[in-house]
């Protein structure tokens, strides 16, 4: 399958605001960050998945931290009555007020986040939404998930990415164990795909640091950027 464009979102990869008193609102202290933070950031998905030199592949990389507004989340979002919608409440134990004009403004950068992927989309396109999680949810190692409607990709482009990712190695799941993936609204029909990997099939066991191990056959940035060569014009 060829696309017109492949646009990469990726909006988990920061931690950025956390700090900024006009941003965050949260009591932040060690536990927060050691066992929350460390925990659900997307570690270095900005060095796997980005920087292929391609005019057909486009990056969207959203500069906050997910605890400061969770990009990925859905307008009215299901997860908005446990406190973690757009702009978090609540996260595990933690609690975050924010004040109504603050408010208002991080739900702008969500806005402009969406916008901004809606500007590199065109008709044709695959949106690619990256991410990775905790080796403690999982045994598998990338996990491809989408959506069951208009966006979801074609079985040729599923299969290319499943097979090359388990000729490489890796165990994969298919929307397991997540499901679904980015879809911002557009006046025409893309495409949309979800990347999670898991981190202990990228980082040191224990540590934020890159792995470089014989375990798997390539990389994953590697089997990325040979997936991004199949799939791009």
């Amino acid at each position: 399958m060829q696309y017109t464009r492949i646009v990469l979102n990726e909006p988990h990869a920061s931690i950025e605001g956390l700090y900024d008193n006009q941003l965050s609102f949260w009591n932040i202290d060690e536990r927060f960050i050691n066992e929350i933070v460390l925990k659900w950031t997307d570690w270095h998905t900005d060095f796997l998945f980005h920087g292929y030199k391609s005019e057909g592949i486009r990056t969207v990389r959203f500069p906050y931290s997910r605890f400061i507004v969770d990009a990925e989340r859905l307008w009215n979002d299901p997860l908005e009555q446990l406190g973690q919608g757009i702009v978090y409440r609540s996260f595990d134990g933690y609690t975050r007020t924010v004040p109504e004009r603050s408010k208002r403004m991080l739900l702008g950068l969500w806005h402009w986040h969406q916008q901004r992927l809606r500007c590199h989309l065109r008709e044709g396109a695959l949106l690619l939404d990256c991410h990775s999680f905790p080796s403690e949810m999982s045994d598998v190692d990338v996990c491809i998930g989408f959506n069951e409607d208009w966006s979801q990709p074609d079985k040729e482009t599923i299969e290319m990415a499943v097979n090359l990712f388990e000729e490489n190695g890796y165990k994969v799941g298919i929307n397991n164990p997540y499901s679904n993936s980015e879809t911002p609204d557009c006046p025409f029909l893309y495409q949309s795909m979800m990347l999670e990997v898991n981190k202990k099939a990228y980082l040191e066991t224990g540590t934020l640091r890159l792995k470089n191990s014989l375990h798997y056959r390539r990389n994953i940035r590697e089997v990325m950027a040979i997936l991004l060569s199949k799939l791009s014009v």
